[in-house]
Order: C-alpha cells, then sequence, then structure tokens
C-alpha cells in the first residue's frame, strides 16, 4: 500500500509571548475562546492532535484571569485536544477533544474531578462528535462491557496487584473472551461504516489505536479502511495514521522487522536495516522520560558485552524533542551501543512497531530480520544468544 501525499505537518513558531500552530496554507482557521471555572491553579492548557504525546508534542495557550483565547490555522479538519498543564505535570489528565473546523469553538472547562461537565460549543463536526459520545455512551449502558471485563478481572487479581506490566496480560485476554465487550466493539464499527465522515474516520483511528492490543482480528478495522476511508480520503493525515496502525498491530514474533530511518547523533540519516543485517539483535526503543525503558536498557549492558565479539548487535532509538536530551540519558546509563533518535516521532516508529501509547519497548531480532520475541525478558534474550552462539 502507497501513501500517495504525507501531511505536510505542524510547523512550530516560537515567539516571546507563546507559541502558535502553523502549516503551509491557511485553509481553516479555528478561533478556540474558552473559559476556566475553579481552577486558579492551572495557567497553561496544552494543545496538540489527538493521539500526540503531550511529551513530545503540543504548544502551549496561557490562561489569563480564567480565560483563553487562541486562533489555530490548520490545513485538515482533524481531532485535537487540551490539556490543562497543570494535570498533565501530575501524571493525571483528561484530554478536551474537539474538531478543527471553520469558526468559533466556545469551551467551558471545570475541574478534573467535573470534567463531565465540561462544554465545547461550536461547528458542525463537534456536534457530531458530541452526538457520538452519547450514543456509545448510552450503548455502554446497556452492555456495560466495562463492568463485565472489571468483575472478571478483579476474581482472578488481588486486591494488591490491579493492571501493571504483569496483570495487564490477563485484562487483554479477558477483553477479547468477554460478549458484551465483544459487542460493543461490533456496535462501533457498524457506526463507523454508517457515517462515512471525517468524524467517522476520526472515530476509526481512535479505536483502532485503543483497541488493537484488546483484540485477536484487526482485520475488521483494516476493511472499513480499506473499502470505505481510505478510497474517500487519500490524501487526509488519518490515511497515513491507519497505514502505520495496521503495520503494527501485525508486528508479532515470527513476522520480518520494519525497516526504518533516523538519525544519529550528528543529525545523520541511518537505516536500521544497514546496522542489523545478518546479525541477531536487539532493538531498544526508549526515551529518557521513560524509567521502565531507562531500566531496560541498563540492564541489557551485561548481555551485550558477553555477546557483542560474537556478533551480537543492540540499537537503541530514543523518542525525544531533541538530540541533546537523549545524549544527556545515555551520558548517565553508559549504554556502549549506537543510539539513534526519532526526533517529534518524524517517523512514527512506535506507531509501526505497535507500541505509540508506550514510551518503549525491546525486539528480539535474529539474524534473518525476523522477530524472535516483542519484549523478550533478559533472561529470554540471553537464551536465545546462548544457544545461538553455542
Amino acid at each position: 500500500m502507497k501513501l500517495r501525499n504525507r501531511i505536510t505537518g505542524l510547523c512550530l513558531f516560537v515567539s516571546s509571548m507563546f507559541i502558535t500552530f502553523s502549516c503551509t496554507t491557511d485553509s481553516i482557521k479555528c478561533t478556540l475562546k474558552g473559559e476556566v471555572i475553579d481552577r486558579p491553579e492551572s495557567n497553561q492548557l496544552i494543545l496538540k492532535k489527538q493521539g500526540e504525546d503531550p511529551r513530545i508534542h503540543g504548544v502551549r495557550i496561557p490562561i489569563t484571569n480564567g480565560k483563553f483565547e487562541y486562533v489555530l490555522h490548520c490545513d485538515y479538519e482533524e481531532l485535537y485536544e487540551l490539556v490543562f498543564y497543570d494535570e498533565f505535570e501530575q501524571g493525571a489528565f483528561r484530554p478536551i477533544p474537539f474538531f478543527s473546523e471553520h469558526g468559533i469553538i466556545k469551551f467551558t472547562l471545570y475541574p478534573l474531578d467535573k470534567s463531565n461537565s465540561n462544554i465545547v460549543a461550536g461547528g458542525k463536526l463537534n456536534g457530531q462528535y458530541m452526538d457520538y459520545k452519547n450514543e456509545i455512551l448510552q450503548k455502554a449502558r446497556e452492555l456495560e462491557p466495562s463492568k463485565s471485563v472489571d468483575e472478571k478481572v478483579k476474581q482472578q487479581i488481588n486486591e494488591n496487584g490491579w493492571l501493571n506490566a504483569d496483570t495487564y496480560p490477563l485484562f487483554l485476554q479477558i477483553c477479547r473472551e468477554d460478549s458484551s465487550y465483544q459487542e460493543w466493539l461490533r456496535w462501533k464499527i457498524q457506526y463507523i461504516r454508517e457515517h462515512s465522515d471525517i468524524v467517522g474516520y476520526c472515530i476509526l483511528v481512535s479505536e483502532a489505536r485503543s483497541e488493537k492490543d484488546k483484540i485477536n482480528d484487526f482485520s475488521q478495522f483494516a476493511e472499513v479502511f480499506q473499502t470505505v476511508f481510505e478510497p474517500k480520503y487519500p490524501n487526509h493525515p488519518y490515511t497515513a495514521k491507519m497505514i502505520d496502525l495496521l503495520t503494527g498491530s501485525s508486528l508479532k514474533a515470527g513476522n520480518l522487522f520494519i525497516d526504518f530511518s533516523a538519525v544519529n547523533f550528528r543529525g545523520e540519516s541511518v537505516k536500521l536495516s544497514e546496522r542489523i543485517t545478518g546479525k541477531p539483535t536487539v532493538l531498544h526503543l526508549w526515551a529518557s522520560w521513560c524509567g521502565s525503558c531507562r531500566q531496560k536498557g541498563k540492564e541489557l549492558i551485561s548481555v551485550y558485552e558477553e555477546f557483542r565479539s560474537k556478533g551480537f548487535v543492540v540499537i537503541g532509538v530514543a523518542r525525544e524533542k531533541s538530540i541533546s536530551t537523549a545524549e544527556a540519558a545515555i551520558k548517565q546509563d553508559k549504554y556502549p551501543w549506537e543510539n539513534l533518535v526519532e526526533l517529534n516521532d518524524a517517523g512514527q516508529i512506535w506507531v509501526k512497531y505497535g507500541i505509540d501509547n508506550s514510551g518503549g519497548s525491546v525486539f528480539l531480532i535474529d539474524e534473518n530480520g525476523i522477530i524472535v520475541a516483542v519484549a523478550p525478558s533478559i533472561d529470554e534474550i540471553k537464551d536465545f544468544l546462548t544457544n545461538k552462539f553455542q
């Protein structure tokens, strides 16, 4: 599948007062006007596209005397989100979604514990999106898929071991087997098929991104994308996102690795295949702000030192806003292998590898380019290399 025109993207212009979104054309002018209620501690909002990580993307909008105003210029109608900066800093935030469309969008925003009272008003697309959220809420009440899943999970997880790295696979398994959850998912797919406009396309991308780990069969998303939306919106940025999501959803043990390019610390482009062809490899995707990713890297050091002379390769790729933050982290953690940098998700590497919701992961790849394991333990990596080089 060949993508015909990539999105030109967002360019950042920094002034002494604020940062604004800018694009190559001003085809859409969307004015955001808002009032912030009972939030004296909040003085900034982060504006970003839906699905983007605010640690990597976004611009800040000042809140002055409980009000804000911002003009968003962009090329495409897409779903954006506002995030309160103080919530983001505390690690618990609830995005406020809205569509970019011509005209004025008005916001009335409340504290996190009252965020269900938030109001977003203005524009045809925003009205349609609100209708969808009301419909899906009603359907969820009828089916209660989350309650069904929650009860099954609670039955098998003790009180002190709620969802974490060890119990999350159980949660995913229960989602896949729960009939109410599956019926709810089928309803959403049918809704998307019946609403083949940009709102439906947005919902498809959002659902594909959030559900990809919870389902065994991703073909229902692929089918509606390829038959309904890709032909209708060949140049929209959602098309590029769906292609990357479909690629990432198929990435598993037994498949070929996905090639990509990223820059080294000199700013030069490096292709992954040039570094790993014919060599057993660990691809370490990480970020300076991801503590567990960096810990995994430090644990890899002893394995790398033991097997590097036999041809074992580790390639790190840091997901960063700047090369300097990756350099500082490597200096501290003392990674001895080559590291590249994915700047501002330019190559969508995390999406292509199916981990766009996380800071990173590890992929064990054999000398033929076949993925041996996704997120293997250090012992699994060591056992593989021991058998390989014995």
